[in-house]
């Protein structure tokens, strides 16, 4: 009765919780009041990973005695615990046979074996399998008698039972644990979709799950063709994230990748695989689990675990290791889903920029039609004005009646040149251009702003080099481009004036390099947001407030530019100030050298021109001027008439509008060529810029002289004598 109430304590007590010291030294302390004669205890169970028996705990067990069971517990456990964890079976050993072990000092040096410190031990079973052995002794007089020996064996069996208990309940707790920290990381992952955030809540619920020194995130790169670091935690401040790459294959994570499958490495130093060695070695890591990043059975990366608790003795539980690419299974799908989002987002703004650029072409499309209507209703009349004004100041000598003429010239030339702009803005006025002095255009166009820079405070400083040759563009449009960038400059400038005090100043620099001008604006103004800099040149875009500004300088200027073959850089430093460059070729063709007209305007007195236009100003002004140059001139308003008088007579050139009503250019000429074809190479056309850009598209492809509208005495002058010369010569 006595033994079974003993064994039913130490049974209940082996129910009352799971840290094994604990237990252990209160049913040692049972035994005890069951068995006095027994003064030390010790527990040793099988490890999994390692297959040996280790000590788990012990009471009363000399310091000098726990040392060597665990330093080098097989060899010292060789006569006694290893023999009853193998074969199952208890021992109890016969002092008859072994006089002198039992009865030695407890201060005495260590025994060289457990027999000689244990006296018994018996298997701690459950289900026929062996989990361990408890170890007792010694017996200070005589010997366990039959009764204490089954007694300890009915005692082994139950803290087997309690054990496997004990073994069961943890797992159950690890797996809850693992479970709800799958379900924390899951959580966590979704809580954002942007990619950065995503590893970064990755590493630290992964490192906290894995129980891991450091994890890196490598993701491939389809375009690279490599591993790239895309987070990592645990690395050392001396290792630079980007410089962490590798091929599929190469490597220990390499080979993770390209065979998909989990690489466990005890000792990385010994590996031969390991690329990383010194880096490794300065992030103070040993061993690494590499676990392939899975979705939709590809790998999309590697993630790795640097000395994981998990990895011991060489050797990882598979069960651990399911649980792991179980984590790694999750973390590849939160980073999948914040790429495919990350994609849906790009190709979503893409869209929105192409929506925008359509809504911009429309506008830009609608207003060059109204341009285009506007420059028609104003170019003829302006041409007149022009014209006549100008034959005015050639007969007029009263002071104050060429004053006005000059004011009316002028004021016409200024209307000629705001047509001009608004064409340039609706992309429909070509390039005329010329050979120009490159600093000449950039001072005009500073003349513009100076006084109103000077009058804000801000200090112009201007280092043009005068080694730059007359470059080939056209004048009026780049001193625009000049201007524009000039004005932004301005506007920035004050910007920084209201926020903050510093420097003022804008300096302009022009250089000749490789052919190529450059022409640099710098200014110390607040530079440009990272954000706002992309949308920079597109029409519309202003940072301004409403009313200020149209948003069109930088998209003109742009346009201009890219006309001229060149381009327009930005050197930002937001807070600091910006530079624009604005860089173009000399682009001087061989015919451009050549300057005035092989023969003198005398030689063509007497030359029959016809003129047909459909405005009665225009026939007006260019019969006047051309017959007092001595020429023969006719005039008609259509285009059938004009057929009619080639047909009467010959005439030396047809100065013709290429936009007449029912007979535009290219038909008139294709008429021509028909009926009158050595008249095809007298053809002067007059056209309106911006109406009908194809009909003068194709005259140009035809080598026709054009002459644009509204034009002055001067130009059309030199437009008929460069005609007959070319059409004389043909």
């Amino acid at each position: 009765m006595d033994d079974l109430e003993g064994l039913n304590e130490i049974s209940a007590l082996m129910t009352q919780g799971i840290e094994i010291d604990a237990l252990f030294s209160k049913a040692f302390l049972k035994i005890q009041e069951h068995l006095p004669s027994l003064s030390i205890g010790a527990l040793f169970l099988f490890s999994e990973e390692r297959g040996t028996l280790e000590l788990a705990s012990s009471f009363q067990l000399p310091p000098e005695a726990i040392h060597p069971f665990q330093k080098n517990a097989p060899q010292l456990g060789s006569e006694v615990i290893e023999p009853v964890g193998k074969s199952g079976n208890a021992f109890f050993q016969d002092p008859q046979s072994d006089p002198g072990s039992f009865g030695a000092s407890s201060e005495a040096s260590p025994p060289l074996s457990d027999k000689g410190l244990f006296c018994g031990a018996v298997p701690l079973r459950y289900n026929r399998k062996v989990l361990g052995v408890f170890a007792f002794g010694p017996v200070r007089s005589g010997r366990l008698t039959p009764r204490e020996q089954k007694w300890l064996q009915a005692v082994g069996d139950q803290m087997g039972l309690a054990l496997e208990r004990i073994r069961l309940q943890g797992v159950y707790l690890r797996r809850e644990k693992e479970a709800l920290a799958l379900f924390h990381l899951s959580q966590a992952a979704t809580s954002s979709l942007s990619i950065d955030a995503v590893v970064k809540i990755i590493l630290n619920h992964v490192a906290e799950i894995t129980d891991s020194e450091a994890i890196w995130i490598m993701l491939y790169n389809p375009t690279q063709r490599l591993l790239e670091m895309v987070a990592a935690r645990g690395l050392s401040e001396q290792v630079p994230l980007n410089a962490l790459i590798l091929r599929p294959g190469q490597g220990i994570l390499g080979e993770v990748f390209q065979r998909e499958k989990p690489i466990v490495v005890p000792d990385m130093g010994k590996d031969p695989r390991l690329v990383y060695r010194d880096e490794a070695a300065l992030c103070g890591i040993t061993s690494l689990i590499g676990i392939p990043l899975m979705v939709k059975g590809k790998a999309i990366g590697v993630l790795s675990l640097f000395s994981p608790r998990s990895v011991e003795a060489g050797q990882i539980h598979q069960e651990r290791l399911d649980f792991l690419t179980t984590v790694a299974s999750q973390v590849a799908i939160a980073i999948d889903n914040a790429k495919l989002y990350q994609d849906l987002e790009q190709k979503v703004t893409e869209l929105r920029r192409l929506q925008g650029q359509l809504i911009q072409t429309e506008k830009l499309s609608a207003i060059g039609e109204l341009v285009s209507g506007v420059a028609h209703e104003i170019n003829n009349p302006l041409t007149s004005v022009i014209g006549f004004t100008q034959l005015l100041l050639e007969t007029t000598t009263n002071p104050r009646d060429r004053d006005f003429l000059e004011k009316i010239f002028s004021e016409a030339m200024s209307c000629s040149e705001i047509i001009r702009n608004l064409l340039t803005f609706a992309r429909r006025h070509p390039a005329e251009k010329s050979f120009n002095n490159v600093n000449d255009l950039l001072r005009r166009a500073l003349e513009l702003k100076l006084y109103q820079l000077e009058t804000d405070g801000i200090e112009v400083v201007e280092r043009l080099s005068d080694a730059i040759p007359p470059a080939w563009v056209d004048p009026h449009q780049m001193q625009q481009v000049f201007f524009n960038i000039i004005h932004n400059a301005h506007q920035a400038l004050l910007e920084k004036k209201k926020l903050s005090a510093g420097p003022l100043c804008l300096t302009l620099s022009s250089t000749l390099s490789n052919g190529n001008v450059s022409v640099s604006f710098h200014d110390t103004g607040t530079g440009i947001l990272p954000e706002v800099l992309p949308k920079i040149f597109e029409p519309f875009f202003s940072t301004k407030e409403v009313g200020v500004g149209t948003g069109l300088g930088l998209s003109i200027s742009y346009g201009i530019v890219k006309e001229h073959g060149g381009e327009i850089l930005i050197e930002n430093l937001y807070g600091q100030g910006v530079t624009f460059i604005v860089t173009f070729p000399l682009n001087e063709p061989e015919e451009g050298k050549k300057s005035g007209r092989s023969d003198r305007p005398g030689a063509y007195v007497g030359k029959k021109i016809l003129i047909v236009d459909d405005t009665e100003s225009v026939l007006e002004m260019c019969s006047y001027l051309l017959r007092a140059e001595g020429f023969h001139v006719d005039a008609v308003g259509s285009g059938q008439a004009a057929l009619e008088h080639l047909r009467l007579g010959r005439y030396d050139l047809v100065l013709i509008n290429a936009g007449l009503p029912g007979l535009p250019g290219p038909l008139f000429h294709d008429l021509i060529l028909k009926e009158h074809p050595a008249v095809a190479e007298r053809l002067l056309f007059l056209y309106e810029e911006g109406i009908d850009p194809e009909a003068r598209r194709l005259l140009e492809e035809r080598n026709q002289t054009l002459l644009a509208k509204p034009f002055g005495m001067i130009a059309l002058k030199e437009a008929v004598y460069r005609s007959l010369t070319t059409s004389l010569k043909a």
